[in-house]
């Protein structure tokens, strides 16, 4: 094991770094389904995008960056700058230690061949857009001519924890920024509602820039509403790092999905990865996870632990038949390829069309699995058109990765056929639509039912399951009635005050969910309230 300084233990504990999170942690939405939707809200609409190659962007009317391809002479900013309109990427273009590059809601950055946008350890990038004015990277060709690989990337270096000797790495792709220290909550700023398309770009054999790249980026650093598309390498990859999101896309990636390395101990809440049957890698396995503690598969500490949570994740088989033949690096591919000593967390997520399913590599991670620090639960693993399980070490063979697997105190499933889970149209791409059918399999199935997201018994009959909790503008209150009831369902403010009557009357046995929307009101404590017969029942709701 690596030596570690005291001062340096008391740093990492000081700052959060030292202990793996845990799927209670309040950063969780602690919601009853699995998966990245509800089957109501639609947290994609208005800001994402799903035909780039056609989309029409206005011309760049300034250029940032000097047409170089190195760290030595590429255009670096050194005060702080602010960027909107149309602008062209041209070169390699770093933000400087000390300085905050600002981006308005609604700039679009077109990218030349090989160009990237790289912020240095200590720099800052404030891109914050909307759900209606977003902030896009993009290709620099027309429409009509753009594919995977057009620029390079965005990439983000911070002073948080990794596993590397040393604890600097050096960013992959020759962009040669260092990263890593010991700031756990390091800050490198914000993005909110960024499109990231047609990135990707392979410098060298071996040295690539993915579509975002958070080389130890910190804590403090906040990422949510994120869409990488057509993405010629990795849609994200982590590299050490603590630094957590919510509300990710990987959209038509050629190589991995979600890639994380290097003691990446973050969580994240709520991705979506859609591949199509028509893009992957050339040269390796297509991957929706690929997770390593280091290249060498060392115990270098932190491990990779990382945990993911309610992940939707489309692979290229729509079913059996379709398409007829896999492309070689997508056969090959796995919904989770979990290697090289890595502690990697996934819960509440659904895999469905993979070439293969679990792929459990090396001996150390295996041994991590029979104690679940590194663990698999409420997961649903659907329509493999290869191995379902197969595994590289000598701790399980694919029968006994198979029954880990299916264990019950992991609550996962393994189902034959994409149809079943009962999705409503994830592999059209004409018309895409991840959301969960009536009767589908990831209702009340998450790992928070029963307890944490507050069921109430009224009289042995119905019961109360409020999501989001904590919620930002709404929230879903949610009753199961075991036979037809006269229900009154309703919200109350801290004085008692009704804000809102959502049901009063008849309802038939079954589910009823009601929305409550609380974004034109104030922030703060609230009450669902549910009256059937003589009984009575309240739910706390905490709006943020």
């Amino acid at each position: 094991m690596k030596k570690i300084s005291l001062s340096l233990i008391l740093s990492l504990i000081i700052t959060g770094g030292l202990f793996a999170q845990d799927i209670m942690n309040a950063f969780f939405d602690k919601v009853n389904y699995i998966g990245a939707f509800d089957g109501a809200s639609n947290w994609t609409y208005g800001w994402t995008e799903w035909n780039p190659v056609t989309k029409v962007y206005p011309d760049a009317t300034v250029t940032k960056g000097n047409g170089q391809f190195s760290r030595s002479s590429g255009l670096h900013i050194t005060a702080n700058e602010t960027w909107s309109g149309v602008i062209k990427l041209d070169g390699w273009v770093y933000v400087d230690e000390g300085a905050t590059l600002t981006i308005a809601a609604g700039t679009i950055i077109r990218g030349t061949q090989k160009s990237a946008l790289v912020v240095e350890r200590g720099a800052k990038i404030m891109a914050v857009g909307t759900q209606t004015n977003p902030i896009v990277f993009t290709s620099n060709k027309g429409a009509g001519l753009r594919s995977n690989s057009d620029w390079a990337g965005l990439v983000i270096c911070g002073k948080a924890i990794n596993n590397i000797a040393g604890g600097v790495g050096v960013a992959e792709g020759g962009i040669e920024s260092q990263y890593g220290g010991t700031v756990a909550n390091d800050n490198s700023g914000e993005l909110k509602y960024v499109r990231i398309e047609f990135p990707g770009y392979e410098v060298a054999t071996g040295k690539e820039v993915n579509g975002l790249t958070l080389c130890s980026v910190g804590s403090a650093t906040q990422i949510n509403y994120v869409q990488v598309s057509y993405s010629g390498d990795d849609g994200y990859e982590w590299f050490g790092g603590s630094v957590n999101a919510k509300y990710l896309i990987s959209y038509k990636t050629e190589d991995d999905d979600f890639d994380t390395d290097n003691g990446f101990s973050g969580m994240v809440q709520f991705g979506l990865i859609s591949r199509d049957p028509d893009i992957a890698e050339i040269d390796d396995a297509a991957n929706g996870f690929e997770s390593d503690n280091d290249a060498s598969g060392s115990g270098a500490t932190p491990f990779t632990s990382a945990i993911f949570s309610n992940i939707s994740a489309f692979g290229p088989a729509k079913s059996a038949t379709e398409p007829l033949t896999l492309k070689t690096y997508h056969a090959g591919g796995s919904a989770l390829r979990l290697r090289r000593n890595t502690k990697l967390q996934i819960y509440n997520s659904a895999f469905l069309g993979w070439g293969m399913g679990l792929r459990l590599e090396s001996d150390g991670s295996q041994t991590a699995a029979n104690t679940d620090v590194l663990t698999i639960k409420n997961t649903i693993i659907s329509g493999i058109r290869g191995d379902k399980f197969k595994e590289d070490g000598t701790v399980f063979d694919a029968a006994s990765l198979q029954a880990w697997f299916l264990n019950g105190s992991r609550e996962n499933q393994l189902i034959n056929n994409n149809a079943d889970v009962k999705i409503t149209d994830p592999f059209n791409y004409i018309a895409l639509n991840f959301q969960p059918a009536a009767g589908s399999l990831v209702f009340d199935a998450s790992y928070w039912i029963p307890t944490a997201v507050n069921p109430i018994a009224i009289s042995n009959e119905t019961k109360l399951v409020n999501y989001p909790n904590p919620f930002s503008g709404s929230t879903n209150i949610e009753i199961q009635l075991e036979k037809a009831s006269y229900v009154r369902v309703f919200v109350i403010d801290m004085a008692g005050r009704t804000v809102v009557s959502l049901q009063e009357g008849n309802l038939t046995e079954g589910k009823h969910r009601f929305v409550f929307d609380g974004t034109a009101l104030p922030k703060g404590l609230y009450f669902a309230k549910v009256v059937n017969g003589s009984d009575q029942k309240v739910v706390k709701m905490i709006s943020k």
